[in-house]
């Protein structure tokens, strides 16, 4: 999974992620962000997410547990908001996401 990392202004982060984000990526972001002891904000693009399991969802979880307000979601790809859909999560994370109607 391709990870990409970078701060754009002092404590500012951005994290783009492509590819699956599922218990066997979870790791590698983990260990991408370890280096974050207290990140003013961290703004993850989830566009290039096309598969997402409830490890990876577990994983946005914690990371708004952490840092709440300071997360951002950001271009929320299909499978992750159908899966942020399924569990009723979006007002969890609070961030502008379209879902689909049912």
């Amino acid at each position: 999974m391709p990870v990409t990392l970078e701060e754009t202004t002092s404590g500012q982060w951005n994290l783009s992620l492509r590819g699956p984000l599922t218990i066997y990526e979870v790791a590698e972001v983990q260990s991408t962000l370890k280096p974050l002891t207290s990140p003013e904000s961290l703004t993850i693009d989830l566009q290039g997410i096309d598969e997402i399991d409830t490890a990876g969802l577990q994983l946005l979880l914690a990371l708004h547990h952490w840092l709440g307000e300071n997360l951002h979601l950001v271009r929320h790809s299909p499978p992750v908001i159908e899966l942020i859909d399924l569990f009723q999560l979006a007002s969890v994370f609070g961030d502008d996401i379209v879902l689909p109607q049912h």
